[in-house]
């Protein structure tokens, strides 16, 4: 099976304070995807553009261009007949303060990396990623740490490869740094003025995909995510839809404190589900820390579970819980999670109340049953019906 090369290299960094010049509010990660037979070619091609728009000895870095849109259009258009394609990663950095653990640079181009790299690895078997070599960002020396914990561990990324190479030595990195850098002037509103071009769809027929992370509910799909290899779609499907309804119905909900509750800690659960591939559970401290910041600092732990996770089930949110926290399932076992949880709160609790029941009748000759009040006939007839399987 011939080799697929994947050259990458980003536009923007980490920072959070979105009003300091300098501080971009996306991150962009490229990958230039080309066949191994037209590498060489590939590059060759691009020495001579780089050489006819005038870069001298220099490299052809997008920053180098800035806004002067006429030359890189004219760039562009000598790059449309080349044999090669664009996979970009586009992060919303202002979307991502909802994930405090993001806000650490080591976490944040951590979970970049695993974005970037996961979708690459599904999309080709045997893959060459190239990526320029430790020293240029933090973001690459970041990369080099992640690759080089991971070659260690024979077989886990199948058949891919890593090298790394400085981008002043291959003409292919620069370019990934060139279509991160134009793809900016789309998505990076600190970038755009009234004389941007449409530079997406300039470049559409050599775009494969564009990731927008994090997704959102209306274009967020099962199957064309970040999911975790083993779900089950089914469940995945009934699980997020039944969470996204609530919030549609809700969201606008102004009036109703312990709604409003619901729909932050809900929006957080699927938040993750959606953009986080690793699928764990998340801790009860995790999600009452999200409604601290929306100004729910005195919910007591026993209120946050029966106010918010027991409303939110008895509205049809299916939420699993286990020890580690809670979630929207993906697959059946966290449907078990859920069951096996519930069971070991439930059945006890049922048991309590059947011994009581049946020492007063028997204390009083049969002549007082805790149950034959009208407001408790459901557990009447659940104790009646399953009298015989219950009895010890």
């Amino acid at each position: 099976m011939e080799k697929i090369y994947a050259f990458t290299d980003e536009y923007g960094g980490f920072g959070w304070n979105f009003s300091k010049e300098g501080v971009s509010t996306h991150f962009i990660i490229t990958a230039i995807i080309v066949e191994e037979q037209n590498v060489d070619n590939l590059k060759l091609s691009m020495e001579t553009i780089r050489q006819k728009h005038n870069f001298q000895k220099s490299e052809m870095k997008s920053s180098k261009i800035g806004k002067n849109h006429k030359r890189r259009l004219s760039i562009i258009q000598d790059l449309k007949e080349l044999p090669f394609s664009i996979f970009s990663v586009v992060v919303d950095k202002r979307e991502c303060e909802r994930m405090p653990g993001l806000r650490y640079k080591k976490s944040f181009y951590k979970f970049m990396n695993n974005i970037l790299h996961k979708e690459l690895r599904r999309a080709f078997s045997n893959l060459v990623i190239v990526a320029d070599e430790i020293g240029g960002s933090d973001y690459m020396k970041s990369f080099s740490s992640y690759v080089y914990a991971r070659q260690e561990l024979p077989n886990l990324l199948g058949e891919t490869e890593f090298s790394f190479c400085a981008s002043q030595n291959d003409i292919l990195i620069q370019l990934a740094d060139f279509i991160s850098g134009t793809f900016a002037f789309a998505y990076d509103p600190t970038r755009r003025s009234d004389d941007t071009p449409p530079y997406l769809q300039i470049l559409k027929s050599k775009i494969i995909r564009i990731m927008i992370y994090p997704q959102t509910f209306e274009s967020y799909k099962i199957n064309n995510s970040a999911i975790a290899e083993d779900y089950d779609e089914t469940i995945a499907e009934l699980c997020f839809r039944q969470a996204a309804l609530f919030l549609k119905h809700n969201n606008d909900n102004e009036d109703d404190d312990e709604i409003k509750a619901q729909v932050i800690v809900l929006d957080y659960l699927l938040f993750r589900f959606m953009n986080n591939d690793t699928r764990g559970y998340i801790s009860t401290k995790e999600l009452k820390s999200q409604l601290e910041h929306m100004g729910y600092s005195d919910i007591s732990t026993s209120t946050f579970r029966l106010r918010i996770i027991c409303k939110l089930r008895d509205k049809g949110v299916i939420i699993a819980s286990s020890p580690k926290g809670y979630k929207i399932p993906s697959k059946e076992a966290e449907l078990y999670d859920f069951v096996n949880h519930g069971a070991s709160v439930v059945i006890p609790m049922l048991e309590r109340l059947r011994k009581c029941r049946d020492l007063v009748r028997l204390a009083t000759n049969n002549e007082l049953d805790l149950f034959a009040h009208d407001e408790f006939k459901k557990l009447k007839r659940y104790f009646d019906d399953t009298y015989e399987d219950v009895i010890i």
